[in-house]
């Protein structure tokens, strides 16, 4: 008995077709999901690292804040930050240009040098902490504090997959970098 297989070409492709499609889509979308994974937790390593070099973040930042507090002068000059005896600095943070006594400039420079490896990540997205490291002593009269950039709220929106299988956005974790800041007083030569 002899069947007519005309046409069974056409049935097949119809088959595979959509699965090579999204299958390709997929690995496509995915690699640049992950392409901005990666840029979105080089840009916040990159911000914290303009921060701690490029600072002061807080203009007030001196001996006292940030890196060891004196306690009104109650201790003596050379003591390490490290000496039990010195209480611990509040922590500060900075959620927006200007936000918590924060320089503006700095943020929006730091934010510029980020959005050169993410250029979708907004200032809504960034917060920057300033907190006491113990390094340094009293009588420096230079802050050593650490500073760590996070990023947060950050999406990924599917472009293909979104149209073929309906996937929405998805979050991608936050990020955070900490760097020990370097010399963070503005003065001549600095």
């Amino acid at each position: 008995m002899l069947r007519d297989e005309r046409g069974a070409t056409l049935i097949e492709t119809t088959i595979v077709f959509p699965l090579v499609l999204i299958l390709t889509f997929g690995l496509v979308e995915f690699g640049y999901a992950f392409y901005q994974y990666h840029t979105a937790e080089k840009a916040t390593a990159i911000g914290a690292r303009y921060v701690a070099t490029r600072g002061p973040l807080l203009p007030a930042l001196g001996d006292g804040s940030h890196d060891c507090v004196s306690a009104n002068g109650a201790i003596t000059p050379g003591t390490p930050c490290s000496d039990p005896a010195i209480p611990s600095a509040a922590t500060t943070t900075c959620t927006s240009a200007g936000s918590g006594g924060c320089s503006a400039a700095v943020f929006a420079a730091m934010l510029a040098q980020m959005q050169q490896f993410a250029p979708f990540i907004t200032a809504a997205n960034v917060r920057v902490d300033v907190a006491q490291s113990k390094l340094g002593f009293i009588g420096r009269g230079r802050a050593v504090p650490l500073v760590t950039v996070r990023t947060t709220g950050l999406t990924y929106n599917f472009i293909t997959l979104n149209s073929l299988l309906g996937l929405g956005p998805i979050a991608m974790p936050s990020f955070a970098s900490t760097f020990v800041a370097e010399d963070q007083k503005e003065g001549p030569g600095i």
